[in-house]
């Protein structure tokens, strides 16, 4: 018995397989655009273009899945909060956001868990969100 197919019925799946790596290529984790932009990111043109006056407000309306505290690791932990960042200076929750003027900032950055806990060290189970202000 022959379970050989004939070629008429591999090109499509050949095809296929291109196609699939080529759309995997160009968009990759961060999306269209600039290397390391995409969707971990809130750059200077994005906010010029909303009617925003905190960082928190800024985040809130362009990523709002920033601010979502992720649940305990254990049964005898609370949530673990985000931390943020402003300038390599950990300044505390995202309630510290709300304090940073909107019209200050170059570029509003999240760091997952794990990429946060590489950075930091540990006690960044929900991330981290980092500012980084306009240098005068």
């Amino acid at each position: 018995m022959n379970t050989r197919q004939p070629a008429r019925y591999r090109w499509p799946v050949v095809a296929l397989a291109g196609l699939a790596a080529a759309a995997c290529a160009t968009g990759g984790a961060t999306g269209a655009g600039a290397p390391g932009r995409g969707s971990n990111v809130i750059t200077a043109e994005m906010l010029a273009d909303q009617p925003v006056n905190s960082a928190y407000e800024a985040v809130q309306r362009l990523r709002p899945r920033w601010l979502i505290e992720r649940g305990p690791t254990t049964l005898a932990a609370t949530g673990n909060p985000v931390v943020v960042y402003v300038d390599n200076q950990r300044m505390g929750g995202v309630e510290e956001l709300r304090t940073i003027a909107v019209h200050t900032v170059e570029e509003i950055r999240f760091r997952d868990a794990s990429d946060a806990t590489t950075r930091y060290g540990t006690g960044h189970t929900s991330g981290a969100i980092e500012v980084t202000t306009r240098r005068r």
